[in-house]
Formats: structure tokens, sequence, C-alpha cells
């Protein structure tokens, strides 16, 4: 199954997208590049958690998810670039990230938080030195990622068009 396929099954309902990561520190930072890609091309429910995922607990369980998607770059001992979705139970087989929260305990907050299905796209890096730039491969990861997820989680509504109410 190829990874769109997998996004297009696993994705179901109102996504909430929350990307992880320092951006000064090289490939670190792709989980939130995308949030900000994805937030500029109006994608709603969208995210940038940055180091302190934690802290988008309340906010993302404020917008009624049925599914959060979590962008990291995570160990898969895999070439660099290489992406791949995670489901919860699969992430103790990866080593933990440089952030404060293991991943899997974070899905866990925000499964009991939410009560939707929480999944984690993990990104290979190539490295996360401080002040390095991001690598070929993962940026190209990170573009084709934008690209896909803003074709399948859309655009929201346009600033300034009506929104439907109870009295229109």
């Amino acid at each position: 199954m190829s990874l769109e396929e997998a996004l297009s099954s696993a994705l179901a309902g109102r996504v909430a997208l929350v990307g992880i990561g320092n951006r000064l520190r090289g490939d670190d930072g792709v989980g939130s590049a995308l949030a900000g890609r994805l937030a500029e091309a109006g994608v709603p429910r969208v995210f940038d958690g940055q180091e302190l995922p934690e802290d988008m607990v309340a906010r993302v369980a404020a917008t009624s998810p049925d599914t959060v998607l979590l962008v990291d770059a995570v160990d898969l001992g895999a070439e660099p670039g290489s992406v791949a979705l995670i489901d919860g139970d699969q992430t103790m087989s990866y080593l933990p990230t440089t952030h404060r929260i293991p991943s899997e305990l974070l899905m866990q907050v925000l499964e009991r938080a939410t009560g939707a299905r929480c999944l984690l796209l993990g990104v290979q890096p190539a490295g996360t030195g401080f002040g390095r730039a991001m690598s070929p491969e993962v940026s190209a990861s990170l573009e084709a990622l934008a690209e896909l997820l803003a074709g399948m989680l859309g655009p929201g509504p346009t600033p300034g068009a009506a929104v439907p109410t109870e009295e229109s």
C-alpha cells in the first residue's frame, strides 16, 4: 500500500494535524515546517507544536477531531527522507524523539482528551544538529507531504466568506 493510500484510508472525519520539531535543528523541524506550509495553504485544524506539542492538547481537543495526525522526525532505521505512517501501538518500536514528551505518551494524552484516533507520520532525518539546514532528502519529503496533505485535507473557509449559521 502506498503512503497516499494509507493516509487516505487512515485520515477519517475531521482531522487535526500537529507538527512537531525545532526548525533550527535541521531535519528535526520537518513537522513544524509542514504545519506552517499547511496553515499557509488554508488547511483547517493545523497546529505547530514545535518542541512543546503537549501545549497543543487543549487547542486540538477544542476542534473535536476524529483523527489526530502528529508529524515528526523519527528514527525509522531507513534512508533519510523516508516516511512512515505509524499507529499508536507501533511507536514503541522506534527510538524516542529529541522532544520532552515521547510520541507514544503524547498520542495517549491526545486520544484521552479528544476521543480521536491518533497516528504519527514519521520522517527519517539525516541530521538534527543545531544550526543545520534541512537535508535535501527531508526537504523533498516535506514538499511532497505538503502537496499531498493539502490536497487531502483541503483548505478551510475563505477568509471573509459567509459561514452558514442556524439563522441563515
